[in-house]
Parts: structure tokens; sequence; C-alpha cells
């Protein structure tokens, strides 16, 4: 065997290498995920609102004058990056309360910013309650403005995107206009696509006045109900959700309007068209029980993604709902954990 030595160094140094990747991995157990358990005990709980209370908020004016919420924790000590959180429809800062106090217990800075016409942010229609927009580029506009004036300041040295549902369409379509703004980014249960019907009724019936789509309607009490409900099987969390609803009822909102149907489907075609713009490596989390999202066009999304040789890969939560971020703790402790995971490898 010719330079045996050389054989032996390159493969101590294979080895060695692949013991350094062994003790950089974290395992479960590193990570300071809540509980339920905990969540019941008050004294937990107020320490969840007094970190968020300890971060500033205001509003931001984004296109056409609407007036955008924000929230902003810095993290005290070392921090591991910055994460901005892109929420779902219906959803605001204040409901990623234990979200938050996760990621900045893990040291990570949080930015998150309400979508407009929900949450604190400001409304486009007469009906409050009527999930409505313009024009869905408007989300992706308001992002990129509360990221370049807000996050970009704090000289961060990684950022990464933690979306979810609308906020997952939201950040794809960021992505791809903007693929160098973020390290990576986690998805939490996207939007990507609706069934084969949606989109064609949602075309026919949008017009210039805003209206409910069919079956839509204002907030209702109804949604108060655990039971039967689409979205989470904790009902501890789901009590904490309609908590902070019942104290700000301004932030609540009700069904979506056939505009809002009509700009997020032309939007969706634009995401699959111009997934090769991404350069940002992606996770996205699938939940097994999913009603609300179409999981197809996740699966699809990613297939095509594969294809094109992008840094992406799906992770089916088994015995989960739409909302796993805030679901039972086996999943949503799964979640966090492979979402805390992710981040450390960048």
């Amino acid at each position: 065997m010719k330079h045996p030595f050389r054989v032996l160094l390159a493969l101590f140094l294979g080895l060695n290498s692949i013991f350094m990747l062994a003790q950089n991995k974290q395992t479960p157990s590193d990570f300071r995920i809540s509980t339920t358990s905990q969540l019941q005990d008050s004294e937990y709980s107020k320490q969840i609102d007094a970190l968020y209370e300890s971060g500033p908020d205001g509003k931001f004016i984004g296109k056409e004058e609407i007036p955008i919420y924000w929230k902003i924790i810095r993290q005290k000590d070392k921090e591991k990056g910055a994460v901005l959180i892109s929420s779902g429809r219906t959803e605001g800062a204040l409901k990623y309360k234990e979200v938050i106090y996760d990621l900045y217990a893990n040291g990570y800075s949080v930015y998150i910013l309400d979508h407009r016409g929900q949450g604190l942010s400001g409304r486009m229609t007469e009906d409050p309650e009527m999930g409505y927009v313009e024009d869905f580029q408007y989300y992706i506009d308001d992002m990129k403005y509360f990221y370049d004036v807000y996050l970009v300041p704090g000289e961060h040295e990684k950022t990464f995107l933690l979306a979810h549902s609308l906020g997952g369409a939201i950040g794809m379509s960021y992505l791809e206009q903007y693929p160098n703004d973020f390290t990576a980014a986690a998805f939490s249960s996207p939007m990507l696509g609706f069934d084969w019907y949606v989109c064609p009724l949602a075309k026919i019936l949008s017009g210039k006045t805003p209206k409910y789509a069919p079956g839509q309607a204002p907030f209702s009490d109804d949604y108060d109900k655990f039971d039967g409900n689409d979205v989470t099987g904790c009902k501890v969390r789901y009590d904490r959700k309609i908590d902070e609803y019942n104290k700000f009822p301004e932030s609540r909102l009700g069904g979506v309007s056939v505009q809002w149907l009509n700009e997020s489907c032309k939007q969706l075609k634009k995401v699959f068209k111009n997934i090769e713009d991404i350069e940002t490596p992606i996770l996205v989390f699938a939940a097994d029980n999913e009603t609300v999202v179409n999981p197809k066009s996740t699966e699809k999304f990613i297939g095509k993604a594969e294809k094109k040789a992008k840094d992406c890969s799906l992770i089916q939560i088994e015995n989960a709902q739409h909302e796993l971020l805030m679901e039972k703790d086996a999943q949503r402790s799964k979640v966090m954990t492979e979402i805390f995971q992710f981040y450390s490898e960048y």
C-alpha cells in the first residue's frame, strides 16, 4: 500500500470530524421547552408574561397607511441568533407568548409583527373581524420593512425565520424575493394550497366590495369551545389563546373574505413558480391530522424543491393537528426540539 501514513491520517481526521459533529449535536434534554404542567403553574405563567412585557412594542405604517403592530424581545445574554416570527391567519404576538418564551430561554432574540388585518394591527374593512387583504404582496412588503428597520440594526450574527400557516405562505414568498435575509427558516403547517374548488370559486365571487366567502362569518362564541376544534389537541394552550382574545377583543378575527382567498390563490401560484429563487435552508413540519391547510400541497412543494436541489426537508408529526406550535406536549416538544436543532446547524 502506497503512503500508508497518509491513509491512516485521513482516516483519523475523518473519525475525528464525525466525533466533533456528534459532540456538537444537542439532544432534546439540552433544550428548554415549556410543558402544560408548567403553564398551569401561576408563577411560571407570570414569568412568561413578564418576559413578554419586558420588550418594546409599537406600530409602523405599512402600505396603504395601515398601522402594523410589532413586538421585540432582545436577548440579554450571549445570543444564538434572532428569530422573526410570521404568524398564521387570525393570530398575533399575544398568542405567541409561550413560543417567544421558549425561543428566548434557548438563546434567541425574538421579533414578531401582527400581519395587517389581524391581531393588534390595523384593519382594511368596516367589519374588523373580516379576514381581508387588498394585495397579498403587502404582507411581504410589511415584513421586509420590519426586517430592514427593526431587525437589521440589531446586528445579529444569524437571523432565522419561524413561520406558521398563512405566515408560511408569506414567509416562503419572502424567501423567494429576498433569498439572502435569513440564515435558515422553519415552517409549521404552511399554507401552500387549498382544496381544488376553492380558488376557481374565489375568482368567480371576488369583487371590489369585501364580502365573506361562503360558509365564513364574523368571530363567534363557538370559537371559544375546545371540543370539536380543528387546530389543537391541547386544551391548556387552547384556553390560553382564548384568554388572550378575551383580554384584547380587538385582536379577534372571524372568517375570510372571497378577496382574501383570491389574493392567496394568486400568490400561491407565484410561490410554486419561483421555487428556484429560494436559497435559504428550509425545514417544514406537517400535521398528521391536518384539516386547515392542504397537506398534499405541502408534499408537492417539497417534492418540487428537492428536484431543484434545494436544501429542504419535511417532517410529519403524528397525532397532531394544525397548530403544531401549540399542540400537546409530546408533539410540540418534538417540533420545538427539531427547530432548535435545525437552527443550531447553521
